[in-house]
């Protein structure tokens, strides 16, 4: 079960009122973080009526008529830490620790009253805490290590300035515990982030270099082809000048003039006829050869 905190009442000389509360966010581990125990910053002649309506209606959990009240508090007591310590305490039990936490900020300026400087700090440091947490939630472990080393400061400061304080003692232990799980996830996360960057740099060196090797075979497919053709019209440009020479010689031989054709004619009549007597010439030398060997 959680600790009440105190709110400051604005009343003479007199110790705050219990106010019990419940923050179930502020679980880490089976662990509570315990909220603080304000106490009066200095005596007044008189009551605060606004800081009396502003502390029922945060009794009752209405946040906002609370806010509102302690504000008309802060209008009549410009400055007072005990009113922003309160106001504080309404804007953490709301959610709105941004504003939670300039109201604390202003409390820690309390100079004559060490107490509430300490629960001023303590509860910064259950702003803090808050942040860290949900910033650990949704993985930025960066920003949550942030948080959480302004609530190990903001506990210490609470420590030095009422030391001892068992609370505090405590949620400053269970931070430092918190801060070092977030540094070991951080560096998990950094470590896979690297070895996802070297997997698609692989990847891409891999795709870089199957891209160049295909690259190179169509190259190559390409020359290849271009060799092809060149020795197909190679060929063919040797079949036309052959086609293209015997033509002409045909048709040289056809334009020759009569006689001319006449006498080529009678000339290889004359080869032939001289080819057939040397035919016949050795033929009859071979029969002799016969008849003598016989």
């Amino acid at each position: 079960m959680l600790r009440g905190f105190s709110i400051w009442t604005g009343k003479p000389r007199r110790k705050a009122s219990l106010l019990n509360a419940s923050i179930p966010w502020i679980v880490a581990g089976q662990v509570f973080l315990h909220v603080s125990i304000a106490h009066a910053w200095d005596p007044l002649l008189r009551e605060q009526p606004d800081v009396s309506i502003g502390n029922e209606a945060l009794s009752a959990g209405d946040h906002t008529a609370a806010i509102e009240a302690y504000d008309r508090a802060a209008a009549a007591l410009p400055g007072h830490p005990g009113v922003a310590l309160n106001r504080g305490l309404t804007l953490l039990k709301a959610g709105d620790l941004s504003a939670a936490k300039q109201a604390f900020l202003s409390a820690t300026e309390a100079e004559d009253d060490e107490r509430l400087r300490a629960d001023a700090y303590y509860n910064l440091g259950l702003a803090f805490y808050h942040e860290g947490d949900a910033a650990a939630e949704t993985g930025d472990h960066a920003r949550s290590q942030e948080h959480f080393r302004d609530a190990i400061d903001a506990f210490r400061r609470a420590l030095r300035a009422r030391p001892g304080t068992p609370n505090a003692t405590w949620n400053l232990a269970l931070t430092l515990r918190r801060l070092r799980e977030e540094q070991d996830q951080q560096e998990q996360q950094d470590q896979q982030e690297q070895q996802d960057q070297q997997e698609q740099q692989d990847q891409q060196e891999q795709q870089d270099q199957q891209e160049q090797q295909d690259q190179q075979e169509q190259q190559d497919q390409q020359g290849q082809q271009d060799q092809q053709d060149q020795q197909d019209q190679q060929n063919q440009q040797d079949e036309q000048d052959q086609r293209e020479q015997a033509s002409e010689a045909t048709t040289d031989s056809e334009t020759l003039p009569p006689q001319v054709r006449r006498t080529l004619d009678a000339l290889e009549d004359q080869e032939e006829n001289l080819a057939r007597a040397r035919a016949r010439a050795r033929a009859a030398r071979e029969n002799r050869r016969v008849l003598q060997d016989w």
